[in-house]
């Protein structure tokens, strides 16, 4: 379930004596937390960053773990949530090569104005629900709720955070601040640190999105506050956290050899004055020390990084019994979590229908996986520092708190952006697990185990051991979309039963009975409880309000030009509707194009090398499939020796499909009659909709549908099994195939594709796709990750 360690860890002794207990207590807490409670994370990336009632809203999903691509779960889930918390629609996905792709259809009668897509694995639930993805998007043209909206009273508030936790008497501290208003948004705001005397000790005024930070060293029986001003010039007080008698503090700075830490403590303290200062990195234990404060008031030491990843490394300072006194967290940026995408138009054109050709180079042989989104830039611009793939995987999913245009903290490498980057560490703070809790022994408690991919399970009840003895049950798997699998499924001895590894979409049907069972008399006796393992129940948590604070809304002209533009794009759709229902002639469609219709589904419609045996003599000779495709496609190789069939396909072996349900043996594909063969595609390699990712591309064989084989199959039961959420192909017009495809063409979202795959072998992309009737500027964004979990981002403007 665990991927291998890739942070190495330092252990580092700060003085002659480890002590030895709580260090491999601190080294056993998180190597426990690492391999039995590992957290996922996920990245979606949407299409638009508004929307309109009755639009799509596509959306590519990224699963994460360590910040590494995770093979803990395979099956996503998604939720269109609306204003009210109401879960309006539910997605589920398989993963493949750590991501999925799916999309919401956004009803037309929507009101409110704002909706929410929220996305978890069956694991993530096990733990903090505020780790659940959840992204808002402006709702423009909807109609508004009824309920009489309540102004805000206008409100501001200064928060101090002193630097590890607490302020001490006599130590001298660098205290943080983050002044807001009444939405949490930031302010500027200059004020100054009295005593109890009206004496001033410090100033301080932000320096950036209401974030600064003074230094000044709290005095024995002192109490001090603030008086400040807000943007509107008028005066506050706020009191500052009270000073502790005892206790210790941590300070930490970039340098260049790592991070510099400098532990203080009172010189009157008279307790125990040993320490241990604890880091660690995604629940991996990368350095720890003993603090020997016993002579000195005051040390300081480098934490080397040369070995860590980049992303947030908490460290805790310790008593010697165990108790986390101070903390911090740092962000370390190596400025090696990402890899290099290159993008340019190859072929730009902006008048009406017109073709246009992107290209995409990725420098790097690592395998790795894109989305891209190609949007009309005047409805669908650019907005500034919004959360993206850099700032929600290595910031905002690890930290508490709202952060005010994350995705500036990863915009540029300047010393100034570090700086305000470090702000954000000392006004927020790690959420992952609470150190007093797990050296306290309470763990997570687990009531999902981790999600495969599909599988038929349930029990048998009202027959006893002997009855199910030695049987299995005899099944036939027909999925919506036509085809047969018979299979045998194991029973054991408590009634149980699984067919695991399973991949198929909407729906199929299971008939079944017992094996052995003469004139059914066990089967009919038998209660059966028989499922797919796909959640069914929504999550009932609430959409965290500091949410609302990431709906960035466009400009009043750019969502009057979006609410004009999907309404025409509706009118357009509801005249198509129309007319297809009215119209008694229509352009006729080719054989093989019924057939795709009629047999192919999901990621099994997209393209692909289709043959039809029927219209084409060369089938009449062959013995089997793997014969027929001999010398067809391009790289596919196929020999056969002492009747065992062997492909391989740039360096991978395809993954075979009968009746789109996946099979390990050949021999099945084999023994099926050519006579019985209704279509075949071939898919280059990768193909998503195999498991693994389909590095080998993939073969699919289609037997007939007879007249009656959707038929129920009679003499037996069965039940309809829920699979994978449909998927909805993105409409991109051929205006070249067919130059009057559209009346009129108003789309806003003019490409989109999730599955955008590369390798060493495939490291150049082109990508074609056409204007509709208005675009003059196109907004491109591409946004992926590779094997090695290496990020990437690319976004550029084309007119």
């Amino acid at each position: 379930m665990k991927q291998c360690v890739r942070v190495t860890s330092l252990f580092i002794v700060f003085s002659l004596v480890v002590g030895i207990s709580y260090g491999q207590v601190f080294d056993s807490v998180l190597r426990k937390l690492d391999t039995q409670f590992p957290q996922e994370k996920l990245y979606l990336q949407f299409d638009k960053s508004a929307y309109n009632p009755g639009e799509t809203i596509w959306f590519k999903a990224y699963l994460l773990s360590s910040n590494y691509p995770s093979d803990i779960s395979h099956t996503i889930y998604a939720e269109l949530v609306n204003e009210d918390g109401k879960v309006i629609e539910k997605k589920n996905a398989p993963v493949f090569r750590y991501c999925a792709a799916s999309s919401f259809e956004l009803p037309t009668d929507l009101s409110g104005s704002a909706v929410y897509v929220r996305a978890y694995t069956r694991w993530m639930l096990n733990f903090d629900s505020s780790f659940l993805f959840v992204k808002g998007f402006p709702l423009i043209g909807a109609k508004k709720k009824s309920a009489k909206a309540v102004a805000a009273q206008q409100a501001y508030a200064v928060q101090f955070f002193p630097e590890g936790g607490d302020l001490i008497e006599s130590v001298p501290s660098r205290v943080a601040f983050k002044a807001i208003d009444q939405n949490g948004y930031p302010i500027p705001v200059t004020g100054e640190i009295q005593d109890s005397k009206g004496k001033v000790v410090a100033d301080f005024k932000s320096v950036h999105d209401g974030m600064g930070f003074f230094r000044f060293t709290p005095q024995p029986g002192e109490e001090y506050k603030s008086k400040w001003k807000d943007v509107k010039g008028q005066s506050h007080e706020t009191i500052l956290p009270a000073i502790m008698k005892d206790g210790a503090t941590i300070e930490t700075n970039s340098v260049e050899s790592g991070i510099q830490f400098i532990v203080r403590r009172p010189a009157t303290q008279q307790t125990d004055n040993q320490y241990q200062l604890v880091a660690q990195m995604q629940q991996q234990l990368v350095y720890r020390a003993k603090v020997n404060l016993s002579a000195k008031t005051e040390v300081s030491a480098i934490l080397p990084i040369e070995n860590l990843a980049s992303g947030i490394l908490q460290l805790t300072l310790f008593t010697n019994d165990g108790k986390p006194i101070a903390e911090r967290i740092v962000f370390v940026n190596k400025q090696d979590y990402y890899f290099i995408t290159d993008l340019n138009a190859a072929a730009k054109n902006f008048s009406p229908r017109a073709k246009n050709v992107l290209q995409i180079n990725v420098p790097d042989t690592i395998i790795g996986s894109l989305s891209v989104a190609v949007t009309d830039a005047d409805i669908n611009p650019a907005i500034r520092d919004d959360d993206d793939i850099f700032s929600s995987v290595l910031l905002t999913s690890d930290i508490k708190g709202y952060v005010h245009h994350p995705a500036y903290y990863f915009a540029s490498d300047a010393d100034s952006v570090s700086a305000h980057l470090d702000l954000v560490m000392m006004t927020n703070g790690w959420r992952r697990f609470k150190w007093e809790e797990v050296l306290a022994g309470h763990w997570p408690l687990i009531k999902f185990k981790p999600d495969n991919y599909l599988a038929i399970e349930g029990s048998i009840r009202g027959l006893n051991k002997n009855d199910l003895k030695t049987r299995d049950i005899s099944a036939i798997l027909q999925p919506k979309n036509g085809g047969k699998q018979i299979v045998s499924i194991p029973i054991e001895q408590d009634g149980r039963f699984e067919l695991p590894d399973l991949l198929f979409f909407d729906s199929l049907k299971l008939f079944y009975q017992l094996n052995d069972d003469k004139d059914k008399v066990l089967t009919s006796r038998a209660n059966f409880d028989i499922s797919s393992n796909l959640m069914r129940e929504f999550v009932s948590v609430p959409i965290p309000k500091s949410k609302d604070l990431y709906i960035l809304r466009p400009d009043s002209i750019t969502m009057m030009k979006s609410r004009l533009a999907a309404q025409k794009y509706l009118d357009q759709q509801r005249k198509v509707q129309t007319l297809a229902a009215v119209e008694v002639t229509a352009k006729q469609k080719s054989a093989k194009q019924k057939l795709e219709e009629k047999y192919t589904s999901g990621l099994f419609s997209g393209d692909g090398n289709t043959f039809v045996p029927d219209d084409d003599p060369s089938a009449l000779g062959a013995q089997d499939v793997f014969t027929y495709l001999q010398g067809k496609v391009a790289g596919l190789q196929i020999s056969t020796v002492g009747g065992q069939v062997s492909l391989t396909w740039r360096g991978g072996s395809p993954s075979l499909f009968l009746d789109e349900m996946q099979q390990q043996d050949p021999s099945l594909l084999q023994s099926t009659p050519m006579s019985n063969v209704a279509l075949i595609k071939v898919f280059r390699p990768p193909f998503m909709g195999a498991m693994g990712g389909g590095s080998g591309g993939a073969i699919a064989v289609y037997t007939k549908k007879g007249g009656a084989s959707n038929q129920d199959i009679k003499g037996l039961d069965f039940v309809n099994i829920a699979g994978y959420s449909p998927i909805k192909e993105f409409y991109s017009p051929d205006y070249e195939m067919d130059p009057a495809a559209d009346k009129n063409d108003y789309r806003t979202t003019l490409y989109w594709n999730p599955y955008l795959l590369t390798d060493k072998a495939n490291r150049k992309i082109l990508l074609t796709f056409f204007n509709n009737d208005v675009t003059k500027k196109i907004r491109v964004v591409i946004e992926g990750m590779n094997a090695d979990g290496k990020l990437t981002r690319m976004e550029k403007i084309f007119q």
